[in-house]
């Protein structure tokens, strides 16, 4: 039997005859695909790294206007909505963390981490005083409703 592969040879006379330059050899393929896999991968990388770091702004920007929340926060309503924004930090730093642990980037995670341990300590420092766990500076004492308000349940 012949060691002709007919129908590689085939391709190539087919090529020869349409005008196209020969194929090249399968070590220049596998190395065009790897070199095309490996920009597909750095793209894919950019791509997470600007979207985390969209994500990690965005709850940065939560924490700092946490810093000047505009309203009243010690008692009643107004207490139960900082602790709604300071809980949408909390998720949203875990989400960051998610995000950075998927994609492997291990700067913003770092980041992203402390941020998930500030927003905890923000949470301790309005739940703490008002459960009894710790006495405030001033020796006032903290309570959850407001002074001359009576709580009512909402299952009566």
């Amino acid at each position: 039997m012949s060691e002709i592969d007919w129908n590689r040879e085939l391709r190539r006379i087919e090529r020869e005859f349409d005008g196209l330059p020969p194929e090249p050899p399968s070590s220049v393929k596998r190395t065009r695909q790897a070199l095309e896999q490996l920009e597909k991968e750095q793209r894919e990388q950019r791509f997470a790294t600007f979207g985390t770091l969209a994500r990690l702004a965005l709850v940065i920007a939560l924490a700092v206007g946490l810093y000047w929340w505009p309203y009243p926060r010690e008692c009643g309503s107004s207490l139960l909505s900082f602790l709604g924004a300071e809980l949408a930090l909390l998720i949203g730093s875990v989400w960051v963390t998610a995000t950075t642990w998927r994609h492997r980037l291990a700067r913003l995670h770092a980041l992203s981490i402390v941020m998930v341990v500030a927003s905890l300590a923000l949470l301790a420092l309005e739940i703490a005083p008002r459960n009894g766990w710790v006495t405030r500076a001033d020796g006032r004492a903290a309570s959850w409703a407001c002074p001359g308000t009576r709580w009512v349940p909402l299952w009566r």
